[in-house]
């Protein structure tokens, strides 16, 4: 099989799998919802199809599994800043054990808001007072190759998220895989993340985002000069629609980097208009269609992005571009800094 039947086969599954998802959704069921952002603009212009990738720190958050594909120790830092003064803040570091066949790392994230105005029934126009809100997240992770092809990694995260005075904590496990087939550059890899205990906010619980991932990657061209790779990816979590990732890479003797993306969940956003007679049943959470309400093509799910590799330094600069919905268009860069 050559490389362009390779294509054709993940851009068919790309386009008929939004079709076999589950039209259940349980959203807004689930807490600390800043778990889900990828924290690497690598890995978001791909559409966050890296989980199968899996070479770099932000391989932390996307598949521990993979930890052991890094060569060097690696630290990476990320910000992202969304409207109404809200951001979102990722630090990791990695750490090869070549000798064991093995890696560690570390890892520190969080969504924070700026001072909000508090607000009562009696006093809607504020009491004078403010309050901030905030997820935090710190975990530690280690990877182990079983076989010179397999490996399996693991995460245990601290979790807190805060609301003026009242805290809530906990803490999840993510369990990653990586196969390496040994046909030609196809990757496999699994991921089950966030797994753990309900957490309880003053005194109501609720379970966390529980994420199940498959992926696949392999280059379709790779010679001296150029790499062309492609990743998919299938997502099922417990309080949404099933998704599916798909993201490009090019390299130019990687040191320069272009990356496109997409996510799919399904063919149409028909939904917003199907019930006008009965608007609850409406789905306002199918973000990601093939087709929009017009009949042509959704740019809901696009990633755009590229990065350089400044090799006297050791250090990367990557940018992502992505439309998320609501939020709109959201522009984001991260630092890789790779250590003798």
């Amino acid at each position: 099989m050559n490389w362009r039947n390779v294509l054709l086969v993940v851009l068919a599954f790309a386009l008929v799998a939004p079709g076999w998802v589950s039209a259940q959704e349980k959203v807004g069921t689930t807490g600390v919802n800043f778990l889900k952002i990828g924290p690497s603009s690598r890995g978001v212009a791909l559409a966050d199809a890296f989980l199968p990738i899996a070479d770099d720190a932000s391989t932390l958050w996307y598949n521990p599994g993979g930890l052991v594909n890094v060569d060097k120790p690696q630290l990476m830092l990320s910000h992202l800043a969304f409207p109404a003064e809200t951001n979102y803040d990722f630090l990791g570091y990695v750490y090869p054990l070549p000798a064991l066949g093995a890696a560690a790392g570390a890892q520190v994230f969080g969504l924070y808001t700026g001072d909000m105005d508090e607000t009562t029934p009696e006093r809607p126009y504020g009491t004078g007072r403010t309050f901030t809100a905030s997820d935090f997240a710190a975990g530690v992770s280690y990877a182990q190759r079983l076989t010179d092809k397999f490996s399996v990694g693991s995460t245990v995260k601290y979790l807190q998220e805060n609301l003026a005075d009242e805290v809530a904590r906990g803490w999840s496990v993510d369990v990653g895989t990586f196969y390496d087939t040994g046909w030609k550059s196809l990757t496999l890899a699994m991921i089950i993340s966030n797994f753990g205990p309900d957490m309880e906010f003053i005194t109501t619980p609720f379970p966390l985002p529980i994420v199940f991932k498959f992926g696949a990657s392999g280059d379709l061209w790779n010679s001296e000069q150029n790499r062309l790779t492609v990743a998919l990816e299938g997502i099922h979590p417990n309080d949404n629609r099933e998704e599916v990732h798909i993201g490009f890479e090019y390299a130019f003797q990687e040191l320069a980097f272009l990356r496109i993306g997409r996510k799919f969940n399904g063919w149409e956003r028909s939904t917003f208009d199907a019930y006008e007679d009965d608007p609850e049943k409406n789905n306002p959470y199918l973000e990601y269609p093939v087709i929009n309400e017009g009949g042509g093509f959704s740019w809901h799910g696009m990633s755009f992005g590229g990065g350089v590799y400044l090799d006297g330094i050791g250090l990367t600069v990557d940018y992502a571009y992505a439309n998320y919905g609501f939020f709109g268009d959201i522009h984001r860069f991260s630092l890789m800094y790779e250590f003798d």
